[in-house]
């Protein structure tokens, strides 16, 4: 059977990555075929290999992350580990790392240390704030990126403590960007020749989502800055999140939808209440508002006959979802793709996320049917493919505890 084209076949990707928002990224690029070799620290490898849920020393956290690329062990500490990184990094076009502040530095593994060497190299790094600033010097993870982006801020209710989201946003927004920089740093590199370095930090992906929270004040001066507001939802009530039948439903109504909403909840009040006719109204009876139509809902014998009746009158509303059990209760998370079945040869079959993309150039993820790699599984595999090494040079390795 010939192999599917894939869309980034021919690129090799050197994986200096841990935790998530970096090998986020590598996953995403290998799924589109890039040849990602993730390069673990010796002994014991990404730290995520024990983040849970582990089961039979596998962990399903590191099985999500990292299937589809290969595996080398070595060991950073030491000269010839470094040596036989600026090694791999000659065979490759493109390094992604997110080691923290002077880590690759102190190696001589940094861009600058490399670009002579190596003009048509990219190298894309991921830090807690970016390099060249006041912050630089400082390490961080997924919630201060949350937090110096706004989004600690404006989550929660008005009157409650802010709260960090229930997702690592900031980590996996760094990663998607890491993503997209590459494929078109690899676009500039065919046009001009040229490699370079791409700066991603955790802070301005998501701090770029904010549709409000920046242009607001700075238009209407500071009386106007945003705030937490709950289960509602933007400046378009009645957006939100509402206690339906039997479960939890969010309506987002823009305000070209609200005639069509009227016409939903025609019987109701609401729809010839006059506190409610235009926008500024609903935003200055917003409580009332909320409180009608959450009476009204209760009206419905079950969150889908209601769901079902706003569909008719085309206004977006759905389920809140536990995207654990999404699988078995919604059929359009198998039909998309959204959530699919890897075949782990430890765990079994295992629900992933899955590809959030389509591409009419690939069909199917290049990673289908590709598990995440042993610690050091490819080591041998690796250094005989891109350094020309024989059994003897990496015997001598592993025996000097460079590699594993």
């Amino acid at each position: 059977m010939t192999a599917e084209p894939t869309m980034l076949s021919g690129i090799r990707v050197l994986d200096l990555t841990q935790y998530l928002s970096g090998p986020s990224a590598t996953q995403l690029l290998a799924g589109l075929g890039a040849d990602v070799i993730k390069v673990e620290p010796a002994p014991g490898g990404d730290p995520t290999r024990w983040v849970p849920a582990v089961r039979d020393d596998r962990s399903a956290f590191f099985v999500q992350q990292n299937r589809g690329k290969r595996s080398i062990c070595v060991d950073l500490a030491e000269v010839a580990g470094h040596r036989l990184i600026r090694d791999l990094i000659a065979a490759c076009d493109v390094v992604v790392e997110n080691f923290g502040p002077g880590v690759l530095e102190k190696r001589g593994l940094d861009y600058e240390s490399l670009r002579a060497d190596h003009p048509a190299l990219i190298m894309a790094s991921i830090s807690a704030f970016g390099k060249g600033n006041s912050l630089s010097h400082l390490p961080g993870y997924d919630i201060v990126g949350q937090a110096y982006s706004g989004v600690v801020h404006l989550t929660g209710e008005l009157d409650g403590p802010p709260m960090p989201a229930g997702i690592p946003i900031s980590d996996c927004a760094a990663g998607m960007m890491v993503f997209g920089a590459v494929g078109h740093a690899l676009f500039h590199l065919v046009r001009t020749g040229e490699g370079q370095h791409i700066d991603v930090n955790l802070v301005e992906p998501v701090l770029h989502m904010q549709a409000l929270a920046v242009q607001i004040p700075s238009a209407l001066g500071p009386d106007h800055l945003q705030v937490r507001r709950g289960r509602r939802y933007g400046t378009s009530p009645p957006s939100g999140c509402y206690q339906g039948p039997n479960g939890h439903v969010v309506i987002h109504l823009a305000e070209p939808q609200w005639d069509r909403f009227r016409e939903a909840v025609a019987g109701s009040g609401i729809e010839t209440d006059a506190r409610f006719v235009d926008r500024a109204g609903r935003l200055a009876n917003e409580e009332e508002l909320v409180e009608a139509v959450e009476t009204w809902m209760q009206t419905f014998p079950s969150d889908e006959a209601l769901l079902e009746h706003l569909g008719e009158h085309r206004c977006p509303a759905g389920p809140v979802v536990d995207v654990g059990t999404a699988a078995e209760v919604h059929p359009w998370y198998r039909e998309r793709g959204a959530i699919t079945t890897v075949d782990d040869p430890m765990l079994g079959p295992l629900d992933v996320p899955g590809f959030p993309a389509r591409f009419g150039a690939q069909l199917n993820p290049a990673y289908a049917d590709t598990p995440a790699p042993g610690l050091g599984q490819h080591t041998d595999e690796v250094l005989t493919e891109l350094l020309g090494y024989d059994t003897t040079e990496i015997n001598r390795l592993r025996a000097d505890a460079i590699v594993r």
